[in-house]
């Protein structure tokens, strides 16, 4: 049976979506309100006046279409274990790390940075652009802009030739550099299925081009359930 597809757009758009999410799901898309994604990975990290590669162990849990959390533990050699979270509840962004309190950033800024992070990481699952929320534009013979009507956050979604997943990319606020840059996921080495959910096997995290963090998922639960504060750490 085809996927439902109730997203706005052309026919040439939605053609090119219903392609897409094919190509990673086949005929049978699934439902995903709730989601966790463990992953082993690095991450680019400032130490002094440098930065460094960092192994990392890393968690994304999202609520659809309001909340995420990231919770990512650094394993630096010879030092102390690190850990980091960062999360978005829809009304405010946390941030906390070990022996630190959390600080709250409820800026606009901030926040549309937030959404739309929040926005690109959906894209990349493909599922929630089936909703008639979802409003679809095509590019060219391979991109296609998506904008969520809702909140407003619009990405470019670039596939390959065989319709799998390349990269998404829109324009976002750095809460880090302070400054409007391009946050891309770019993803590499094909799809793999991951406790019953087909996902690109290597995830790049950049801003503009500068690669800040590479990940691959090791385990994965849908439809978890989330305590109530779970989003305000």
């Amino acid at each position: 049976m085809p996927v439902l597809l109730l997203a706005r757009g052309d026919q040439a758009s939605r053609t090119l979506l219903r392609q897409a999410i094919e190509a990673r799901y086949g005929h049978s898309a699934p439902m995903i309100e709730t989601l966790k994604i463990d992953f082993k990975g690095r991450m680019r990290v400032k130490v002094a006046f440098t930065s460094t590669w960092m192994p990392i162990d890393a968690a994304v849990c999202i609520k659809f279409p309001s909340a995420i959390r990231w919770d990512v533990t650094m394993r630096p050699a010879g030092l102390p274990v690190n850990t980091l979270s960062e999360a978005f509840d829809g009304e405010s962004r946390r941030r906390s790390r070990v022996l630190r309190e959390a600080t709250v950033d409820t800026g606009t800024e901030s926040l549309k940075s937030s959404q739309a992070r929040l926005w690109s990481v959906a894209v990349m699952l493909l599922t929630p652009l089936s909703d008639p929320a979802i409003q679809v534009s095509r590019v060219d013979d391979e991109t296609l802009e998506v904008e969520n009507t809702e909140s407003g956050i619009h990405v470019n979604l670039t596939l390959n030739e065989d319709k799998t997943l390349n990269q998404i990319t829109t324009p976002c606020y750095n809460p880090d550099t302070e400054r409007e840059q391009v946050y891309r996921l770019r993803v590499s080495g094909g799809q793999c299925m991951i406790d019953d959910l087909m996902l690109p096997r290597k995830i790049e995290v950049l801003w503009d081009d500068e690669l800040d963090m590479e990940i691959s998922p090791l385990n994965v639960e849908i439809n978890p359930t989330f305590a109530e504060d779970f989003f305000k750490i």
